[in-house]
């Protein structure tokens, strides 16, 4: 009996010490782990077009489930970065970094690890109107992303634990979340996870890692295609 009052309080005090911050967790989790257990029945589809309908499903609940946690935390969007910040800099942010980063896609794009990975989807090899469709679908799947990681998680920690932790914290699923690519970019995901959260809380907003993280996806896709 002392053992189990003795186990009940230990977990009420981790449990009532950051109520909050569990949520937060649970619900991330819960929407990153969702999509592959339940997503909508789909007709069968030509190459590409299943994982266009699958990202946008993964978007949905990506946005949603943490919205919808925002009222019970009594959170606006806007204190977990959901609003521009501070475009006067982070367009300069956003300019520097891509610049930084196009050599290291053309590159990337040369190799064949990326050749079979990329474009994102096959049916960018379709044509133009078929690339821009895939690059508009990406650019949704990459708004929600971000959100999820560099919003959501990034801020809605940051109030409780500070800057540098919450940026530890973010970098580990976002790694994670790139098992399956290409052993450069997986790997190369720990450093721009730390770097999209240091844009992030520099600026009070995701939106300018969603355009940099979209830019740079997009560049690769069309570098992959066009093979300069």
């Amino acid at each position: 009996m002392t053992y189990l009052r003795g186990l009940w309080n230990d977990a009420r005090r981790s449990v009532t010490a950051a109520p909050d911050l569990l949520l937060l967790a649970a619900t991330f989790a819960l929407a990153a782990l969702l999509p592959h257990y339940w997503r909508p029945r789909l007709p069968a589809l030509g190459p590409g077009w299943f994982g266009a309908v699958s990202l946008l499903w993964r978007s949905v609940l990506y946005l949603a489930l943490p919205l919808l946690s925002l009222v019970l935390l009594r959170l606006p969007p806007a204190k977990v970065g959901f609003g521009l910040g501070r475009p006067g800099l982070w367009l300069r942010d956003v300019g520097l970094l891509y610049l930084v980063m196009l050599p290291l896609v053309f590159l990337a794009s040369r190799q064949p690890s990326f050749r079979v990975s990329y474009p994102f989807f096959a049916f960018e090899r379709l044509g133009a109107g078929n690339l821009l469709l895939g690059l508009a679908v990406r650019m949704v799947g990459m708004f929600a992303w971000e959100f999820l990681c560099r919003g959501y998680l990034l801020f809605g920690f940051e109030r409780r634990v500070g800057g540098a932790a919450a940026i530890a914290i973010q970098t580990i699923p976002f790694a994670v979340m790139h098992v399956g690519k290409p052993a450069p970019e997986a790997l190369g995901s720990i450093i721009a996870g730390i770097v999209l959260g240091i844009i992030a809380l520099r600026n009070r907003s995701f939106i300018p890692g969603a355009i940099l993280h979209w830019s740079v996806a997009a560049t690769l896709d069309v570098f992959a295609i066009v093979r300069i």
